[in-house]
């Protein structure tokens, strides 16, 4: 983490060397307007928001997240991530996501919310990190118990790292995942 915390600070900093360069020579100003389209270039060229899996936890889930787990044996464990500010976890029952429409064991994931669903659908946008123009949308029904829960299939086409925008109602949060590779028979 702090490696990617250190080539993201490294990124901006190189990015703001020709913005201060130009400032300082006064290109902002001026006749016409260089240091409008200098800019421009500089924002075109920038790096993509960078996709980081979650990390993956296997102890003791959030205690938010235990009317979902009341039906089951006590120390029940599943590996989980946590999204964005804790509003809500993706509790993974396969070893790991694999592409396409994957079976045995197929990408069921637990999607537990922390907020009331209030007979909202969970929305999810998934994007490819190194390629945001493909998507995936899906929608899942607030009709499943105990607690706030939406179980669902995580199927995505392509191996990456893919970010998921979650929506339900007035809620929001995201989380990425590592998807990989389809098994070989």
């Amino acid at each position: 983490m702090r490696g990617w915390i250190a080539i993201r600070l490294i990124r901006l900093a190189a990015a703001a060397v020709p913005v201060l360069l130009l400032a300082a020579c006064g290109g902002s100003g001026g006749s016409g307007g260089s240091g409008t389209s200098t800019m421009r270039r500089i924002a075109s060229v920038a790096d993509p928001p960078r996709c980081v899996p979650a990390a993956i936890h296997n102890g003791a889930p959030p205690s938010w997240t235990d009317a979902a787990w009341a039906e089951s044996s006590p120390g029940f464990r599943v590996p989980y991530a946590l999204a964005s500010g804790g509003a809500a976890a993706a509790f993974f029952f396969a070893p790991t996501l694999r592409a396409g429409h994957p079976t045995n064991p197929s990408n069921k994931v637990l999607w537990v919310v922390r907020y009331p669903r209030n007979g909202n659908p969970l929305e999810i946008v998934a994007r490819l990190g190194r390629d945001p123009s493909e998507l995936v949308r899906s929608s899942w029904p607030a009709d499943s118990f105990p607690g706030e829960i939406y179980p669902s299939g995580v199927d995505l086409p392509t191996p990456g790292c893919w970010h998921l925008e979650l929506t339900w109602g007035s809620h929001r949060a995201s989380v990425d995942v590592e998807v990989h590779p389809p098994r070989r028979s």
